[in-house]
């Protein structure tokens, strides 16, 4: 398969057994021939984590401290160039083949700008893995029954910025909220942030876009509920700005899931 204009970058902050079955998915299903622009950001590295990237051909970026989330993907995106990227954690497994894996890739590309998108969600819709707390929140305000009524009427804002999680739920959410979701070609969906939260899971985004929008807003945050008191972006973007802003987001198919093999120690 050919190459495609976009690059790769991984955070792993220990998790290194984690790491190497997640590489292992991305070369046996093809992400990682798809291009030659690879990073492995590794704060408090270890030989074992340089190892890991130098055998399956991911340039390190190397730091010896902790800094949180925010602080390691801002210093991986400025190690990378300009264009779509594909930010992705440790523990995130592909699951899908070798087709698959290029068609979707291919039209996230296509998509994130025909639709000036501020991210396209790779997460897999059906098999998203565990922690997905989306699921249970959409449910208990979109079931069909009178208490989940109830709670839409009382808080109708809250409800209103689940709806994208019925992508998660239904295989045609679009006929739930036809107003709010719109079924592109393929499988994908667009919607508004109005209705959905900012991911940092398996998320292609542009390059400078991300750095100039989410880091900087993320980063004028004063929230500080991440892990250690560092903030984690999706924390700080979780607020009235993100919904109101009403930036595109485009919802795939998905392609891998949430598969953490070992305790990171934190």
């Amino acid at each position: 398969m050919n190459l495609l204009p976009f690059s790769i970058g991984i955070i792993s902050w220990k998790g290194y057994d984690s790491l190497e079955n997640s590489l292992i998915s991305y070369e046996k299903n093809g992400l990682s021939k798809l291009t030659n622009k690879k990073f492995i950001c590794l704060p408090e590295y270890t030989d074992k984590g340089i190892k890991l990237a130098k055998r399956f051909k991911y340039k390190t970026i190397l730091f010896k401290e902790n800094i949180g989330i925010l602080g390691h993907l801002k210093i991986l995106v400025n190690n990378m160039p300009s264009g779509p990227i594909l930010l992705l954690e440790n523990d995130l497994e592909l699951i899908e083949n070798k087709e698959t894996t290029y068609n979707q890739i291919k039209l996230s590309i296509d998509f994130l700008s025909k639709y000036n998108a501020i991210q396209v969600c790779l997460r897999n819709r059906f098999n998203p893995g565990e922690p997905f707390v989306g699921i249970n929140k959409y449910k208990q305000y979109w079931s069909n029954n009178f208490l989940t009524y109830l709670k839409r009427f009382f808080r109708p804002l809250k409800a209103k910025k689940l709806i994208g999680n019925s992508i998660y739920v239904y295989e045609n959410p679009e006929k739930f909220h036809p107003g709010d979701i719109e079924r592109l070609s393929d499988g994908f969906f667009l919607v508004s942030s109005e209705i959905i939260n900012w991911t940092n899971q398996s998320i292609l985004v542009d390059r400078d876009k991300y750095l100039e929008i989410i880091i900087k807003k993320a980063e004028q945050s004063n929230i500080n509920r991440g892990p250690g008191g560092f903030k984690n972006v999706e924390i700080e973007l979780n607020i009235p700005w993100w919904r109101k802003k009403q930036f595109n987001v485009i919802v795939a198919p998905g392609l891998l899931t949430h598969k953490r093999l070992s305790h990171r120690e934190y």
